[in-house]
């Protein structure tokens, strides 16, 4: 008697919608990821204007402590951005192993 009788034909439907599912997933956390990335690089650009612009300040001969705060300032929010988007790019190469062997998996249950 072969096993479908027995109703293990479904198996192949519930995984090939759970991987699917899985897929869409994925495919609505890659853009999220791409979106806070752009926002890092924009952030990032108006930091280094700003502390460009606070460094010839200095250089010009203003020595305010509040210029040197705002650089410590700037320093750490120019560190804290760079960690972010390396671990956005481990996110998305995280993403990017998964989506790839996505296929795989599915096509070994139709074997």
């Amino acid at each position: 008697m072969p096993l479908t009788s027995f109703g293990f034909s479904f198996h192949k439907n519930v995984d090939d919608r759970r991987f699917q599912a899985l897929a869409r997933a994925l495919d609505l956390i890659q853009p999220e990821i791409e979106r806070e990335s752009e926002r890092l690089r924009q952030a990032r650009k108006r930091m280094t204007d700003c502390a460009a612009f606070c460094l010839e300040a200095t250089e010009n001969g203003d020595r305010g402590e509040r210029l040197s705060a705002k650089l410590v300032i700037l320093s750490h929010d120019l560190a804290a951005n760079q960690a972010r988007e390396l671990l956005l790019e481990q996110q998305k190469s995280f993403l990017a192993k998964i989506r790839a062997g996505l296929p795989r998996i599915l096509h070994s249950q139709r074997m």
